[in-house]
């Protein structure tokens, strides 16, 4: 018993010495606080004539610099071969796949090279979803105002540069939208756009702010932007790269990532934004890369911020870097915190994805793409490789003990044929309950490029979900390799347990270019939710019209038995809006119909049962 206990001290020295060393090996440098006025105030219903025009380098190098790929594609040729078999060993799922409630295409322009798919939604439905170079407003799958490109948003005369890789997030405490977005590639034209809507409509004011894209003034430029918010601050993180000179070797062109900490409160009023920024983050003399700001999971967290790193460019590897800021910019005892974990298993640079007929996606580097913090764990997502098949695939990281140790549990996403990229996590979970939603685009050589989720509960994972079947390959750029996005978009509605995502699928048009990449747009929820958009026992055959509705809604149903029936009215979060009559129906051909002028524009459902059995269920999309 007594060496039992002194064992135990010893680890617990070891722990507290390890923890201590990270410590003392790792240093970064803080910027004095300072205010940026703000540039401009846009009103997007005021933007008319927008021909979102847009120029675009249809070999548009990916998030990193040209030599960086480079060395990234002879990585990957080094890689072993893939291992095509339907015999992967697949897990025991026992938990259900999420809910799909509704779905429908959100990119109408297409033909970006990449997509970055990205989306936000307010408390009161309102659907903010980017790509590259245009904006997009719905209210459910109805959209509410014209798309409206980056550069007529910007309103910009002096950073008048390509505009790109565009971010969107919503403010559940103050009820407003934040925007951002980077223009130029060099550092004498690199700038970020950082935007926030006056109200909780977007289509209305935004005050719109320039940050210097070369904060430092030493001929780096900004790329890869990514953001998350705490109750009163956003923070903003971005990867400083220099052009590449003849002969230089690759790590060179990655000086360092940054991050803004910016006051909320002086961007919503339009006042001089108050702001500081972090550099220099290095451990034992490296400048740590990528870093992910962890998102508060349930609601924004206070007032400190969690950032993950890897080595996201390395074979096989298990070091997390957890990197905290401990307070807000006015607390001059706010610090930056580093600390290096080992996870349970490794994660690597994910191979090129397939598509049909010898077309390659670009999977880019193993780094951390989306993470939450909920029930002090931090989940967190990104690219890898499937070591047993050696295909493209994702890691699932849960991050417990962040007081301490800070324990790293990852796991990979096995598939036989399946390969995968770019995932987003969400989480879905209440009163502590530890569940999420992920999405993931996914290809194979034989399937074209679409959307899958899958949803995990105390340590358990479902099936994977394929929410949207590819309609072709994609071959918008002459070479083999195509480019699959940088990120896909998923956020919790926080006053309802449903997450909203976007993604990548291969869209077949009529005309040139045929075969373009499309953006889909959809709502889940956790299957522990108890909701109508449960599959029915038994559906009655329907005939319905017209839909969308915008005066009456009419439905013939052909009863097969003599039952009972309950009618309601669903609105898309399971909430009963009208329960219509409780009527005993004839066997054979029936009708009903019912105004809707009563109803908002969206998605309704119709829903029937015999006690507590669905019998009939009509999706309704109401548009006036």
């Amino acid at each position: 018993m007594k060496k039992a206990i002194h064992y135990i001290q010893l680890l617990i020295i070891f722990l507290i010495a390890t923890t201590t060393f990270a410590q003392q090996n790792s240093s970064y440098q803080k910027s004095k606080a300072t205010k940026k006025p703000l540039a401009r105030t846009v009103n997007v219903s005021d933007i008319k004539n927008d021909y979102k025009f847009n120029i675009q380098y249809l070999e548009m190098p990916s998030p990193c610099s040209g030599s960086y790929k480079t060395y990234l594609r002879k990585l990957k040729e080094e890689m072993p071969a893939k291992k095509y078999s339907n015999n992967s060993p697949k897990a025991n799922r026992t938990i259900d796949a999420p809910n799909v409630l509704t779905d429908f295409e959100g990119n109408i322009f297409n033909g970006h090279i990449p997509n970055d798919n990205d989306i936000a939604i307010s408390n009161n439905g309102i659907i903010v979803s980017v790509i590259n170079s245009v904006i997009y407003f719905f209210n459910s799958d109805s959209m509410i105002n014209n798309a409206v490109s980056l550069k007529a948003f910007a309103s910009d005369s002096i950073h008048t540069e390509g505009k790109f890789d565009p971010r969107i997030i919503y403010d559940p405490t103050a009820d407003r939208f934040i925007l951002t977005f980077l223009n130029g590639f060099d550092d004498k034209t690199s700038c970020l756009f950082l935007a926030f809507s006056q109200t909780n409509d977007p289509t209305g004011n935004w005050n719109i702010y320039t940050l210097q894209g070369n904060p430092l003034s030493d001929s780096s430029w900004s790329d890869f932007p990514m953001i998350a918010i705490t109750e009163n601050e956003l923070f903003y993180t971005i990867n400083l790269l220099r052009n590449t000179k003849p002969g230089e070797n690759w790590k060179n062109t990655f000086k360092q990532t940054i991050i803004w900490q910016i006051d909320k409160s002086t961007g919503y009023k339009g006042d001089s934004l108050k702001l500081t920024f972090y550099h220099d983050i290095e451990f034992e003399a490296t400048n740590i890369r990528n870093l992910c700001p962890v998102q508060g999971g349930s609601y924004p967290t206070t007032p400190n911020m969690y950032f993950l790193s890897n080595r996201n460019f390395s074979l096989e590897c298990d070091s997390i870097f957890v990197v905290e800021i401990t307070g807000e910019l006015n607390n001059a005892q706010t610090k930056l915190n580093i600390s290096l974990s080992l996870s349970d298993s490794n994660y690597g640079v994910p191979p090129l994805a397939d598509q049909p007929i010898n077309r390659k996606f670009e999977t880019n580097d193993a780094r951390i793409l989306d993470s939450y913090i909920e029930n002090n764990e931090i989940h967190f997502v990104g690219n890898s490789i499937n070591f047993y098949n050696n295909f493209a695939s994702i890691y699932h990281g849960i991050i417990s003990n962040l007081s301490t140790t800070k324990n790293v549990h990852l796991n990979i996403v096995k598939h036989p044929y399946l390969e995968f990229g770019y995932p987003s996590i969400a989480y879905t979970g209440s009163n502590s309950n530890d569940e999420a939603i992920i999405l993931t685009n996914h290809s194979s050589d034989t399937i074209n490029p679409g959307i899958s989720t899958f949803f995990y509960k105390n340590k358990s994972y479902s099936e994977i979900k394929r929410i949207k079947e590819g309609e072709t390959r994609v071959t918008l750029q002459s070479q083999a390799e195509q480019r699959w996005g940088d990120y896909t978009g998923l956020q919790r509605k926080y006053n309802e347990n449903i997450v909203w995502g976007c993604g990548y699928y291969g869209k077949l048009r009529n005309s040139t270019p045929r075969r373009v990449n499309g953006t889909w747009i959809f709502a889940l929820q956790s299957p522990s939710f108890s909701t109508t958009e449960q599959k029915p026992q038994s559906e009655l055959k329907t005939i319905s019209f017209p839909n969308p509705a915008s005066n009456f809604f009419y439905l013939e149903f052909e009863n097969n038995k003599k039952q009972i029936l309950d009618f309601y009215l669903y609105d898309i979060n399971g909430k009963i809006q009208k329960h219509f009559m409780r009527e005993r129906i004839k066997i054979g051909k029936n009708a009903l119909s019912f105004d809707v002028s009563p109803l908002k524009n969206g998605v309704y459902f119709l829903i029937a049962k015999n006690n507590d059995e669905v019998v009939l269920k009509e999706r309704i999309v109401i548009q006036k």
